[in-house]
């Protein structure tokens, strides 16, 4: 039997270089994100320690990158372990995801609070020969991006947001962990057929096989969109509607270790302070600044011509969907819309 290979820290040589999950191995994620941030280490001491000045060759594009077949080892497993992360974990993920965390946002702290290294980006960023509109791009993005991650902060403003980070960090993956969790944890079991009306056969063959694969007779819904978007538009029986609406609108706020409300308050609360040391009001106004939008003021301009545009043409159609359903129904509620709408 052959020695195992880490799949991460070799070429893919698959068609389009497409991730081999079939190779990949619960304990490949560590080696291949530690060996990532030695070699992120290493490139960075080659930087800070290169006695020439900084040009953009030898401090933005570095010779390694230039060479054929270089990767980012440290996104190349990032891409693949977290993705997976937010679609089908598991414990020991989640386990390994928990020792991770920590150690990847102390990581790329280190990497944004470096002062030889944004020292020598700055010069760059000041001084550079003439660069293509790429390349200028780029430059401008990577000045940009230690900025925004605090390298202008003086060393009392640069340990406050560290620790800020790194807090933020955990909860955000404690969040994401909690909602896939809850999110799993329901199913609607049906074994009487007659509860399937109204579905379309693709709906009832989906449902039929997760129960098949759960080990269950008869058919099992679960909150994920694919299953729970076709119940809500089709079926006919509004008590289970209702059971799944509340489900997936009530997710983690329930009295149980996924409640993710305290979560959400203190988050909200480390993304302000965060902004404002960063020298923004708010965090809106930090993520506006390098979206289309650039700031709140014009958010809330679209939104407001949004709101006068679209406005009259919803409450019209809202006015119908509500004449339609009092044929059935007194009244109209959130698990009908989706039914009298289709």
């Amino acid at each position: 039997m052959s020695e195992h290979q880490n799949p991460f820290l070799v070429p893919y040589n698959t068609p389009h270089d497409t991730v081999p999950f079939d190779k990949i191995r619960l304990e490949d994620y560590e080696e291949a994100f530690m060996e990532g941030i030695r070699r992120d280490n290493e490139q960075i001491d080659k930087i800070i320690n290169n006695p020439e000045k900084p040009t953009f060759d030898n401090t933005i594009v570095t010779s390694d990158e230039d060479k054929e077949g270089y990767y980012d080892l440290l996104g190349r497993v990032s891409a693949v372990f977290f993705n997976l992360m937010s679609a089908e974990t598991n414990d020991e993920m989640d386990a390994l995801a928990q020792k991770l965390q920590p150690i990847l946002t102390q990581h790329s702290n280190d990497v944004r609070l470096n002062p030889r290294l944004f020292e020598r980006i700055r010069q760059v960023h000041l001084h550079h020969r003439r660069l293509t509109d790429e390349e200028q791009r780029l430059l401008d993005d990577c000045y940009d991006g230690f900025v925004r991650s605090g390298a202008l902060l003086d060393e009392q403003g640069k340990e406050r947001l560290r620790k800020l980070t790194e807090e933020a960090s955990m909860l955000s993956l404690q969040f994401s962990q909690n909602l896939l969790k809850e999110n799993k944890a329901f199913t609607l079991h049906i074994t009487d057929e007659q509860q399937l009306d109204g579905l379309p056969d693709t709906a009832r063959e989906a449902a039929a096989q997760t129960a098949k694969e759960m080990g269950k007779d008869g058919w099992v819904f679960t909150l994920d969109f694919p299953s729970y978007s076709p119940f809500m538009t089709y079926s006919t029986q509004r008590d289970l509607r209702k059971q799944m609406y509340m489900e997936r609108n009530t997710v983690c706020t329930h009295n149980n270790s996924e409640n993710n409300i305290d979560i959400c308050k203190r988050l909200v609360n480390l993304r302000r302070e965060i902004a404002q040391l960063l020298g923004f009001k708010t965090y809106a106004d930090y993520v506006l600044k390098q979206r289309m939008a650039s700031n709140v003021r014009n958010v809330y301009r679209l939104l407001d011509d949004l709101i006068d545009a679209y406005r009259p043409t919803a409450i019209k159609e809202r006015d119908e969907l509500i004449k339609m359903a009092h044929k059935d129904v007194k009244e109209m509620i959130p698990w009908d819309s989706g039914f009298y709408s289709h």
